[in-house]
C-alpha cells in the first residue's frame, strides 16, 4: 500500500543498483503531492533533463495523480523510480486499487470523458512521455486476478537514444521495509545482438546479505560458459554468508536464450500462450551445491522471459493479468513486483522482451 519510501538507499555508494525507487506516495495525500513534484524536480535537474522535459514530466506525474483522486477516489499510489542501466530515465508508475477502466483504448482517445471533465489525462501521459504503458483489470473481469485497477508506466530520458536496443528490459528491485541495504541484486551488459545477465540473492536480508554480493554483481565478467562463471562466482563468495544467483544469456540473433542457476531462484518464458517454470538445483554459492542446472530455450521476438528472486510470489498464472503479456516488460515489472511481492524479503525481478520492429507490437 501506499507510504513514504525513505531515501536513504541513494546514498550508499558502493551500491549502484540498475533502477532504485526514489519515493512512493499516496495519491489522496497532499503532503505526499508535494513531495512527488519536490522528488521529481530534484531527480530531473541532477539527471540533466531540460527545462520543458522537466515540464512535461511534472504534468504527467500530475495526471496520474488526477486520475486516481477523480476515479479511484485516491486509493492509489505513485511511485518515481530511477533507471541507470541499460540507459539514464526516469519512470513514473502509478497504480490505483479503483474500478478499472471498461474500454481503455477509448480512454487514451483525447475528449474520452466519464466525469464531464476535457478528458485529456492519459492521452496527455501518452504524449509527454517518450515512452507508455496502460494496463487495467477493471472489477468483475478476471476474478482471479489479485489485483483490480488500472496502472501506468512512463518513462522519460535526458537524452535521447542513439538506437534502439536488440532487447527491452523491465527491472524491479525493492528492499526489505524499504531499508537501505538490498540483498537482491540485478545487472546486464549489453553486446551487439546479445545480452547477458546475473541475477543474485544474498541470503537473508538487510546490511549482511547485501555485503554478501556487494562487489560480486556484475554481468561483465560473465563467460560464454555460464556454468563455469557461477563456479568462479561461488570460490568468490566462500567464508561469507552466501548467496543464490541465477546467470543468463540471450541472443537476438541465434532466437535463443539460456539460464543456469542454483538454489531458491526462479525463470518463466511465457510463449504462445503458456508459461514455462524454469527451476534449479538446490544449494548456496560459496556454500555446498550441486552442478548448475543450464536450460536452453527459443526464445522468438514475441516471447517473454523473466527471472526472479524468491522475494516474488510464485502462485500466479497468465490468466491472473490478463492481456499484460504484450506491454512493455517495464511496467510488467513494477506492476508483477508490487503486486507478488513478499513483504517479508527483499525483492527483485527482470522481464526481457526482443525490441519490436518499428511500427510492430507483441501481439
Amino acid at each position: 500500500m501506499a507510504g513514504r519510501v525513505p531515501n536513504i538507499a541513494s546514498d550508499i555508494a558502493d551500491h549502484d543498483p540498475p533502477i532504485r525507487l526514489l519515493t512512493e506516495q499516496g495519491s489522496s495525500d497532499g503532503s505526499g503531492q508535494v513531495l512527488l513534484r519536490s522528488k521529481l524536480r530534484a531527480v530531473s535537474r541532477r539527471m540533466g533533463f531540460s527545462e520543458a522535459a522537466r515540464e512535461h514530466m511534472e504534468l504527467a506525474c500530475k495526471e496520474m495523480v488526477t486520475n486516481q483522486v477523480k476515479y479511484a477516489g485516491g486509493a492509489g499510489l505513485v511511485q518515481i523510480w530511477e533507471t541507470t542501466r541499460p540507459a539514464p530515465a526516469v519512470d513514473l508508475f502509478a497504480m490505483d486499487f479503483g474500478p478499472g477502466i471498461r474500454n481503455l483504448p477509448a480512454a487514451l482517445e483525447d475528449g474520452y470523458t466519464t466525469s464531464g471533465t476535457m478528458g485529456k489525462g492519459l492521452g496527455a501521459i501518452r504524449r509527454l512521455a517518450h515512452e507508455s504503458e496502460f494496463y487495467t483489470i477493471p472489477n468483475g473481469v478476471a476474478p482471479e486476478a489479485p489485483w483490480h485497477g488500472t496502472a501506468i508506466w512512463a518513462r522519460f530520458h535526458p537524452q535521447a537514444p542513439k538506437a534502439a536496443a536488440p532487447f527491452q528490459a523491465g527491472q524491479f528491485l525493492r528492499a526489505y521495509q524499504d531499508g537501505p541495504y538490498n540483498g537482491d541484486c540485478l545487472d546486464l551488459d549489453q553486446a551487439g545482438s546479445r545480452l547477458r545477465w546475473l541475477h543474485m540473492d544474498g541470503l537473508g536480508h538487510g546490511a549482511e546479505a547485501h555485503d554478501a554480493v556487494s562487489g560480486s554483481c556484475q554481468a561483465s565478467r560473465l563467460e560464454s560458459d555460464l556454468q563455469e562463471t557461477l563456479g568462479d562466482l561461488s570460490k568468490r563468495l566462500r567464508g561469507g554468508r552466501g548467496a543464490v544467483a541465477l546467470a543468463g544469456e540471450v541472443d537476438a540473433a541465434q532466437v535463443q536464450a539460456r539460464v543456469c542457476g542454483v538454489g531458491d531462484m526462479n525463470a518463466y518464458l511465457i510463449c504462445n500462450g503458456e508459461k514455462r517454470n524454469v527451476t534449479f538445483s538446490p544449494g548456496v554459492l560459496g556454500h555446498a551445491h550441486r552442478s548448475f542446472d543450464e536450460t536452453e530455450m527459443a526464445f522468438p521476438a514475441h516471447a517473454l522471459l523473466m527471472t526472479c528472486s524468491d522475494g516474488i510470489r510464485r502462485t500466479w498464472t497468465l490468466g491472473s493479468f490478463p492481456s499484460l503479456w504484450r506491454l512493455h516488460p517495464q511496467l510488467i515489472a513494477l506492476l508483477l513486483g508490487q503486486v507478488l511481492g513478499r513483504g517479508n524479503d527483499d525483492k527483485s525481478l527482470l522481464v526481457i522482451r526482443s525490441t519490436p520492429a518499428k511500427g510492430g507490437t507483441h501481439g
